[in-house]
């Protein structure tokens, strides 16, 4: 009998993660040494049966608007102009999780290259009995320390999924907010919708490379240290490409947008992860 039960309710959480969109609002500082500079970025969670995927509803809309639009000039002039102002969001990686053993991969490109970093790291929650009402959820405490920060999450057993944003799960019910002690990353559950349709939850079309995280953060550090080394002489099928700057004039590489990466790995001092994997 106990085993029907489980059975049962494994069934009905498969059945409620079908097809539902998580909206989180993420509010994060990015830089340590500008305290008030706050971003706020809409992220998605998508769930099926099969598992989910979090991601920037900004970047994805602006990245399939940008394909949209070289896809039109390659037929119209057999080449393509990417200028540096098309690319909008902050966060530019996504998240995947598979259902129900919830392995956890992050999805993320650096210069031309797309990476599939496995992250086999347990979150080991201590559950309080604290609880709270967030929006029209009630909802649980929780605390953990993950990749150098400690975490305080709000899960809520209504929602009966052990899911949440970024690489967060393991709760018995969805996480509906999740922020760390500094107040430098919060994420909060803002609405729930049905999907209609099939979801797919692969990240990138190009083909990735698989990594641990130990691998992942060698191949960081080079790509900081140099990160246009990869676009520097580039070619897609015959196609030259070129970066064009502000000021309208076309290079193979345009020396600002070097200096704009390099400035802007200096202010992301304040990831999400702080700790580095071993």
């Amino acid at each position: 009998m106990k085993k029907l039960l489980l059975l049962f309710t494994f069934f009905g959480i498969l059945t409620f993660a079908q097809n539902k969109r998580f909206i989180y609002e993420y509010k994060f500082i990015s830089d340590s040494t500008n305290l008030e500079d706050i971003k706020t970025e809409m992220m998605f969670l998508d769930t099926t049966k099969d598992g989910s995927k979090y991601y920037s509803y900004t970047v994805f809309n602006s990245d399939s608007l940008m394909k949209a639009d070289l896809e039109r000039q390659l037929k119209a002039t057999g080449s393509i102009n990417v200028k540096t102002d098309m690319r909008k969001g902050n966060v530019r990686y996504s998240v995947t999780k598979t259902y129900p053993d919830y392995k956890i991969n992050l999805h993320r490109r650096l210069g031309m290259d797309a990476y599939n970093v496995s992250d086999d790291r347990k979150i080991n929650w201590k559950i309080s009995s604290e609880k709270e009402k967030i929006g029209e959820w009630s909802t649980q405490k929780a605390e953990a320390d993950f990749a150098g920060r400690h975490w305080t999450a709000w899960f809520s057993t209504d929602i009966p999924i052990q899911d949440g944003p970024y690489k967060f799960q393991g709760l018995p019910g969805l996480i509906v907010k999740v922020e760390d002690r500094t107040g430098s990353h919060k994420m909060e559950l803002k609405g729930i919708k049905n999907i209609n349709g099939e979801l797919d939850i692969n990240v990138f079309e190009a083909k990735e490379i698989t990594v641990n995280s130990k691998q992942f953060q060698k191949v960081l550090k080079e790509y900081e240290n140099d990160p246009t080394k990869g676009i520097k002489q580039i070619q897609m099928g015959g196609t030259s490409i070129v970066l064009t700057g502000k000021d309208g004039t076309s290079t193979k590489i345009a020396k600002e947008q070097e200096d704009r990466l390099k400035a802007q790995i200096k202010k992301d001092n304040n990831r999400i992860e702080l700790a580095v994997a071993k």
